[in-house]
């Protein structure tokens, strides 16, 4: 039945390809390989010479090693993998506690599936597993002291060349010994093991900056305690950088909740470690989003044990048929759910990148300079790359760019002038924001400009090229009717709100692109609708008013 359970998630896992960083990590991962050197400049931009921290060059590397063996089928099976040995950790772990199994399964696969959203293949996959052995080895080390604790330096020496976000390996070695000075007031501890502590607490320190870029990786810390000092221009408006909300991660409130609640419930003869784990990890889930999946995850070592000592009702063995059970019908329905709606699969997921676009701009070698979509920037490196430079992706270390990529794509007053400035003649992108699903409103600007021709468009992108005279050969022979760009843009919002409702945004680029191809009835359909969510709407207010007179009833 365990082996079950675990086997079923893992199965969860495997999902086509979907993450756009996962590309700007293969390509950076085969320009190390191929030229034996590190990066250090924005090489495949067009701002490439500003400087680059790839701080996961390990991890790409091993994506890349992937990707040559087996294509994206075998590195797609890096999430399940991954997961799979979270799981198996957390159960030996817990059972070695000794934590029922009736009470483990179903308590460890609400913790891993709280983890479902960064189920992606990116470098945060090892920082769960590296987040999980750290904390392990740091409560072995009670028992065995140095022992456990010098293995801390091995993993950091790994993690840091594997994730920036081995600065976390740090907060939980300093949240332990805070935990373990508490207990030393209790004299349940030594002051020699706090020492100790402290010793391989500065030796991990020192691992961390064996890497190609020394003290800056650790220096990341920085930049995830003040957001408005980092350097990292995408990050301050990335959603993954904001606080969530129920409705975006339920299952992070609901382990969070039921684990304060046990830690209320056994105050007195409560860990202090697992007290100021609790209220750190709380914190970090209430800032960012990006932390939720981590932390829901991390709860998974104690939140068995805590289900165990805090509601003992669950232990007894008239219960335990119906928790087994019951867990591995749940994962089993949810498994066969995912797979009738085509979440399941292997490979990589083509609606989410411009396949059929990169291969038309390959194919009729369209002139550069290239303005592309923030998200498919690092698809386009790997696919284009060094034909083609990307105007702006997930990386986006240069700020300049950046500010230059809002200003095009909100279609702000100057946005033309900066097409302009950075000798764009070719413009490959998406007819929507890839996070919320509103519409953008480049296309707009694009079509009915006379200086651009629409030359591909397919249910995914399109393209553009500057119809100048020097580039007639392109849109003379390749043009289509600027129309098709609305069929585009309502593909998409219309398979965005079908794959995630929460996309409300996306009503209006139905509205938009339903107007703009003669629907009229249907576009005040979609524009109401989204004024009965955002009653404030300027757009949809105007759209409404101005149609609702040429509708009758």
């Amino acid at each position: 039945m365990e082996m079950l359970c675990l086997v079923t998630l893992a199965l969860l896992a495997l999902r086509p390809i979907e993450a756009f960083d996962t590309f700007w990590q293969l390509q950076s991962g085969k320009y190390i390989w191929q030229t034996g050197a590190f990066i250090y400049t924005d090489l495949f931009s067009i701002a490439k010479d500003v400087f680059r921290l790839e701080h996961c060059w390990l991890s790409d590397l091993i994506f890349y090693a992937l990707y040559s063996l087996g294509g994206y089928g075998l590195l797609g099976l890096l999430k399940p993998l991954v997961i799979a040995a979270c799981g198996l950790l957390l159960y030996r772990w817990n059972r070695l506690r000794p934590v029922e199994p009736a009470i483990l399964l179903p308590v460890l696969s609400l913790c891993l599936l709280a983890s479902e959203p960064s189920w992606l293949v990116r470098p945060q996959l090892w920082t769960f597993l590296l987040s999980l052995l750290t904390i392990h080895l740091l409560f072995v080390g009670r028992q065995r002291g140095l022992r456990a604790w010098l293995w801390l330096v091995p993993i950091m020496l790994a993690w840091a060349n594997l994730h920036a976000a081995c600065v976390f390996g740090f907060v939980l070695i300093g949240l332990f010994w805070l935990g373990e000075l508490v207990r030393y007031l209790r004299r349940q501890t030594t002051a020699l093991a706090l020492v100790q502590l402290a010793g391989v607490g500065l030796l991990v320190l020192g691992a961390s900056f064996v890497n190609p870029y020394g003290y800056r990786i650790p220096m990341v810390l920085l930049g995830n305690i003040n957001l408005h000092a980092v350097d990292n221009p995408g990050q301050l408006w990335n959603m993954e950088w904001l606080p969530p909300t129920f409705e975006q991660v339920p299952l992070f409130y609901l382990v969070m909740s039921v684990w304060g609640l046990l830690v209320l419930l056994r105050l007195r003869r409560l860990d202090p470690v697992e007290g100021i784990y609790f209220l750190a990890f709380l914190y970090m889930g209430l800032s960012m989003i990006r932390h939720t999946t981590l932390v829901a995850l991390l709860a998974g070592y104690f939140l068995p044990l805590a289900v165990q000592q805090g509601v003992p009702y669950f232990s007894r063995p008239a219960l335990r048929p119906l928790l087994r059970g019951g867990t591995l019908l749940v994962l089993a329905g949810m498994l066969l759910y995912w797979g009738a709606a085509g979440v399941l699969g292997v490979g990589l997921k083509e609606s989410e990148f411009p396949v059929g676009a990169t291969a038309f701009l390959q194919k009729h070698k369209l002139p550069a300079n290239l303005y592309n979509s923030y998200d498919w920037g690092g698809y386009l490196m790997w696919q284009l790359y060094p034909d083609y430079l990307v105007f702006v992706d997930g990386r986006t270390d240069s700020l300049e760019t950046f500010n230059a990529s809002s200003e095009i794509d909100n279609r702000w007053p100057n946005w033309s002038k900066a097409l302009d400035d950075y000798d764009v003649n070719t413009v490959l992108t998406r007819t929507d924001y890839y996070d919320t699903g509103a519409p953008l409103n480049l296309i707009d600007g694009l079509v009915s400009s006379p200086g651009w021709a629409l030359v591909y468009s397919d249910d995914v992108a399109l393209v553009f090229v500057r119809r100048q005279e020097r580039f007639r050969a392109y849109w003379e022979s390749l043009q289509l009717p600027s129309v098709q760009a609305y069929e585009t843009m309502y593909d998409r919002a219309r398979r965005a709100l079908e794959e995630d409702s929460s996309r409300s945004m996306a009503l209006l680029a139905l509205g938009r692109s339903s107007i703009r191809l003669g629907r009229i009835a249907e576009c005040l359909e979609h524009y109401r609708h989204y004024l009965a969510i955002d009653p404030q709407n300027r757009e949809a207010q105007a759209a409404v008013s101005l149609l609702s007179g040429r509708i009758r009833p």
